[in-house]
């Protein structure tokens, strides 16, 4: 599935904490900016975060985490399709794009259909943390359902995973060429 509970994004995010394996550094950028600026700030935050990731490929990485972790009163997420866009159409015109995997983890996304533009826009995977910290959340407190905080999560992942892989061959099958 392209959608990554929390767990496996550590994984891949740690996965050469060593430094042994060069072939999976992974390098993270934290998708926000401050609100007090407005769209000004936005649009400068995106130019530096495609310096930043094109700089981290030069040096060695080949797995780019595009996050928006870490919000508050003063920092604002990027949008997570704004963000996976801009930085995908920004290492196509670099010609670096195919160096590196793109991974989102994002807050914003809650449904299908955000797998699906994600993955369309760029992304290898995406982890939307914040719905699945809500689901483990409600099922450990047996707000919303008498299954294991664990299952819940599972659940997130795997109808999120499969509602992706059934809309992308819904599409496929309808671009035959005739």
């Amino acid at each position: 599935f392209p959608v990554l509970d929390n767990d496996s994004l550590a994984k891949i995010v740690k996965i050469n904490r060593a430094g042994d394996l060069p072939g999976y550094a992974t390098y993270v950028a934290r998708g926000l900016y401050e609100v007090s600026g407005g769209h000004e700030a936005l649009g400068a935050a995106l130019d530096r975060l495609c310096a930043e990731i094109s700089e981290a490929i030069e040096g060695g990485a080949r797995i780019i985490l595009l996050s928006d972790r870490h919000s508050n009163a003063e920092l604002a997420p990027i949008p997570s399709l704004l963000f996976t866009a801009a930085v995908h159409h920004h290492l196509v015109r670099e010609k670096t794009r195919t160096q590196v995997g793109l991974v989102v983890e994002a807050g914003d996304v809650r449904e299908v259909h955000h797998v699906a533009l994600l993955i369309g826009y760029g992304a290898a995977a995406v982890n939307p943390y914040l719905a699945i910290e809500s689901a483990e959340d409600l099922a450990r407190r047996d707000v919303y359902t008498a299954v294991e905080p664990e299952v819940a999560v599972k659940n997130v992942v795997k109808a999120l995973g499969k509602g992706d892989r059934k809309s992308t061959r819904l599409n496929s099958s309808h671009m035959s060429i005739s």
